[in-house]
């Protein structure tokens, strides 16, 4: 049975794109369930599992720090963060999707390197281990 799973993403970087998709064809989600923006086009509603994929700089944007403040049960069950940056950055962002009441299943900070958009692309090797993660995160929601 597919479960109920959104994955959102907030980087210019060509990985965290990548690792979306990957996602997406792995669980077979619809194209609405997979969003780049901030808050996404269709809010969270239910969802058994939201993975963020988030490039954090110290600082988090206002529109991201709402929508993960506005994370509760009623719009996901449980959140797994995926933090290009620092293991500080990643605490805080889950911080405040804790405080919003859902459950963080699991945290992965990792260094995609490059600039904005230029480099920052997912080898083989990570995406493979990134795809691991995720279903390490799904199976801890059934």
């Amino acid at each position: 049975m597919p479960i109920k799973m959104r994955v959102l993403y907030n980087s210019s970087k060509k990985g965290m794109a990548q690792f979306a998709s990957a996602v997406k064809e792995k669980y077979e989600l619809p194209v609405n369930a997979v969003s780049g923006k901030f808050p996404p086009e269709y809010p969270c509603d239910k969802e058994r599992i939201v993975v963020l994929a988030i490039s954090a700089k110290g600082e988090m944007p206002d529109d991201l720090r709402r929508f993960c403040g506005e994370l509760n049960k009623t719009r996901a069950y449980n959140v797994a963060l995926l933090v290009d940056g620092k293991e500080a950055d990643a605490k805080k962002i889950g911080e405040i999707i804790s405080a919003a009441g859902t459950n963080l299943v699991g945290t992965k900070v990792i260094n995609l390197g490059g600039f904005l958009f230029l480099g920052g692309a997912l080898s083989d090797e990570m995406k493979a281990e990134l795809l691991n993660w995720v279903d390490e995160m799904v199976a801890a929601c059934k």
